[in-house]
């Protein structure tokens, strides 16, 4: 974790080394679930009764138990920023407070450091961005599945990806992003175990985390690259598809390339249909209906399932929102 300041007082900083080497190695579904989840009081309880989180737990313990926040290795402002979102997150998965009132109490905070108390979310976020890039810093700001957490970061390089989907070989670019500070939430609630490995701007450009990847796995060339491609496309041809439905054909997209029986049992214990503002856990619990009858044992019939579902998707989306030439990147 190089973006943290070496020594520093806060008692998790010591400790992060350590929690990415253990998690690499003991992180089982179990724990997992309780990040994905969001319950830290359940994933600390955990910690407690399995030895092999000891050198962990003292990590957790300063933060969420003792409200002692990281510091980064970036100007005093920034860290006053990012420890709002820090308090914002152990309000929401530490303390029970719900979500809504904790991003209340954040945006307030985060008006009154900058000195405009009545200002529109939107112009909240151009400030803050604009704050970041007079550091030197790219910074972007929202929510990720329903949570506030901004990604900053100090380099951006474009590079040239030649990307195969189901409707053709396109060119497209990658913005390969280097030297995060911040990773949003779940990147903070697992000290960068867990979190998000890139996304698609509105302009369709594909931007990948560097520190997420294996550039040549297929956690790069499909779960990434494709993905966000397929979103690209779709989002050019359809304008006004919505973030479940987006998530739906991506998902599908992985599952008809993937060679990882795995891809799908993962889709499957994210599926959630009750978590009605996560556009993956709704996506999820689609795909989950509609392999139910679908020999999952077998890679073969997951691919094809995947792909036909793709096409009866893409006749349902032509029908919903009209059809649109189909158009290309690069």
């Amino acid at each position: 974790m190089q973006d943290q300041k070496p020594g520093g007082a806060c008692a998790s900083c010591r400790y992060m080394v350590e929690w990415g080497q253990t998690l690499q190695r003991r992180a089982d579904m179990e724990i997992s679930q309780f990040f994905m989840n969001g319950d830290i009081k359940g994933a600390i309880a955990y910690m407690r009764e399995h030895e092999e989180f000891k050198d962990i737990l003292p990590a957790y313990v300063a933060i969420f138990e003792n409200g002692e926040y990281r510091r980064f290795d970036v100007p005093e402002k920034l860290n006053e920023i990012l420890r709002l979102y820090q308090i914002y997150y152990r309000d929401t998965f530490y303390c029970g407070l719900p979500e809504a009132e904790a991003a209340e109490e954040l945006l307030a905070g985060l008006k009154a450091l900058l000195g405009m108390p009545d200002a529109e979310e939107a112009l909240l976020a151009e400030r803050l961005q604009a704050v970041f890039e007079a550091e030197g810093y790219h910074a972007i700001f929202g929510k990720t599945q329903g949570y506030y957490g901004p990604y900053v970061w100090r380099e951006t390089v474009p590079t040239v990806y030649q990307v195969e989907l189901p409707g053709g070989t396109a060119e497209y670019t990658v913005n390969i992003l280097k030297g995060f500070v911040f990773r949003s939430w779940m990147d903070y609630l697992t000290f960068g175990r867990f979190g998000t490995g890139g996304w698609a701007s509105p302009d369709g450009t594909i931007n990948c985390i560097e520190q997420a990847y294996d550039f040549e796995s297929e956690r790069f060339l499909v779960s990434l690259l494709k993905h966000e491609a397929q979103h690209t496309v779709d989002m050019k041809q359809f304008p006004g598809i919505t973030p479940a439905e987006l998530e739906y054909r991506a998902k599908l997209v992985e599952l008809h390339y993937s060679g990882n029986l795995g891809l799908l049992q993962k889709f499957l214990s994210e599926a959630d249909e009750s978590r009605t503002g996560d556009s993956h856990a709704m996506a999820s619990a689609r795909i989950k209906r509609e392999f139910a009858d679908t020999d999952q044992r077998s890679l073969p019939c997951v691919q094809a399932r995947a792909l036909e579902l793709l096409h009866a998707h893409t006749d349902e989306m032509e029908e919903k929102y009209g059809k649109q030439k189909t158009v290309s990147n690069g």
